[in-house]
């Protein structure tokens, strides 16, 4: 049984031009869904093996934000250069070449990938792409990583911040 779980990464601000893409950090919305989601991520108990996040300054936040909230200890989380801005293709090829003691993988990445990947994976429970700090958590009957497919997908979690987040948090 193998369990990935992919996470967009979460609001990160745009209006200045004096920012890279690369180093976009997170807003404030962005953080506290960030929190809320590993919250979330913990109550649902999908603590992951290993976390890979692109080394986008806003995924790099959304990773450290989760590995906090689930404990997760640094040498369980590392930094993918080939997350950044990656296609769905690329990201399933990344997925394949995870090693077989993980059992369940979480990637903190960007659209359209991550969203396109949950396309691909599960194309008859797929609706709407990932909304920023969303994630869809994907089980599948598969002993190796190189086995996932649509055919082999026995669960599938959706969860997405709420809508009110900031009348939420007070």
């Amino acid at each position: 049984m193998k369990r990935l779980t992919l996470m967009r990464h979460a609001d990160a601000r745009w209006n200045d031009p004096a920012i890279s893409d690369l180093e976009r950090p997170l807003n404030r919305r962005g953080t506290a869904a960030a929190e809320v989601m590993a919250r979330r991520l913990l109550d649902l108990e999908l603590i992951p093996d290993l976390l890979l996040a692109s080394p986008a300054r806003r995924t790099q936040q959304t990773a450290d934000i989760v590995a906090r909230e689930l404990s997760l200890p640094p040498r369980r989380v590392r930094r993918e250069e080939a997350l950044y801005l990656a296609s769905a293709p690329d990201l399933l090829q990344l997925v394949h070449g995870t090693g077989p003691r993980v059992t369940h993988l979480l990637v903190v990445a960007h659209n359209p990938g991550v969203s396109e990947l949950v396309q691909l994976l599960i194309p008859q429970r797929s609706s709407a792409g990932l909304a920023t700090a969303a994630l869809c958590s994907i089980a599948f009957d598969a002993a190796h990583w190189t086995a996932i497919g649509s055919a082999a997908v026995t669960e599938v979690q959706r969860e997405k911040p709420p809508a009110r987040l900031f009348g939420l948090l007070g």
